[in-house]
């Protein structure tokens, strides 16, 4: 019985042993996992590093290059600008070029003045030349011939005018008149001067108007006083005959030298073109 509680317990710790060792190893199989995956990490972190050096490495080099072309460039620029002349000597020369370009100018200019004034003469010249030999045109008595030809269309349109004024004149006399005698003869003129309308006595159910007072008189009563229409005042008004238009100068002008024309073309029939201007019309 001691003999098999001895194996038994052997047995158990044995087992225990065991499950410690897978336990452990187990344990160890992760930590090396662990392991190989931090070292993956770190040879990839490594790599990337490697890369990112070489590329800046590439970069750098490249901005080197750049600056050595660049350099190398401006060397050479350097070495044909020395041998190009100098802002000084561009500005010499483009003043030169400019007082040139002023001094052809101004002897363009000039050789044109004396070419215009060459012409000019030498039309006048022509001018002249020809007027001689042309038929001398004499204005004045065109002149003359268009006042008298105008001067008979004036006349008639002042005659016009005038026997529309006389007209004119009449109506307003013939209305003055009519409006007179209206006013001597209506309601409180010089011929009726007590005249006032009459009115029929109220009645209130006849349906006419109701008096002016406001309704009946009272029966037995006083009768209101009757109302005090005055004269009618006379129908007739002074009339002011309208004056004239202002004529403008240029008006005034060609209305003077019309009249002139017409002096000077003297009567050219019978009574009925003898008028006068509408601005000098008297009554005879």
């Amino acid at each position: 019985m001691e003999h098999q509680d001895q194996v038994s317990g052997l047995r158990a710790q044995l087992e225990e042993i065991t499950n410690t060792l897978d336990a452990k190893t187990a344990e160890c199989e992760g930590l090396q996992a662990l392991i190989e995956e931090r070292s993956a990490e770190k040879e990839e972190r490594r790599t990337k590093k490697v890369e990112e050096f070489q590329s800046l490495k590439d970069l750098v080099q490249r901005i080197v290059d750049e600056t050595e072309a660049a350099k190398a460039i401006a060397a050479e620029e350097r070495e044909r600008n020395a041998e190009k002349p100098g802002i000084d000597v561009v500005l010499e020369k483009l003043q030169e070029q400019n007082a040139e370009q002023k001094t052809v100018l101004q002897d363009m200019a000039s050789g044109w003045l004396k070419e215009s004034e060459r012409l000019h003469t030498e039309t006048l010249e022509t001018v002249k030349a020809t007027a001689n030999v042309q038929v001398p045109f004499n204005v004045q008595e065109y002149l003359n011939q268009f006042s008298l030809a105008l001067a008979n269309e004036v006349r008639m349109l002042l005659g016009e005018v005038g026997k529309l004024r006389e007209e004119k004149r009449n109506l307003q006399y013939e209305l003055g008149c009519l409006m007179c005698m209206r006013s001597k003869y209506g309601p409180g003129g010089e011929f009726d001067p007590d005249w006032k309308p009459v009115v029929p006595p109220y009645v209130p159910g006849d349906g006419g108007p109701p008096p002016p007072g406001g309704g009946p008189p009272p029966p037995g009563g006083p009768l209101p006083p009757e109302p005090v229409i005055p004269p009618a005042k006379p129908a007739w008004r002074n009339v002011h005959p309208p004056q004239p238009p202002k004529l403008s100068k240029r008006q005034r002008r060609q209305q003077r030298e019309a009249e002139e024309a017409a002096a000077a073309a003297g009567p050219s029939g019978g009574p009925e073109n003898r008028t006068m201007s509408w601005a000098t019309w008297q009554r005879e």
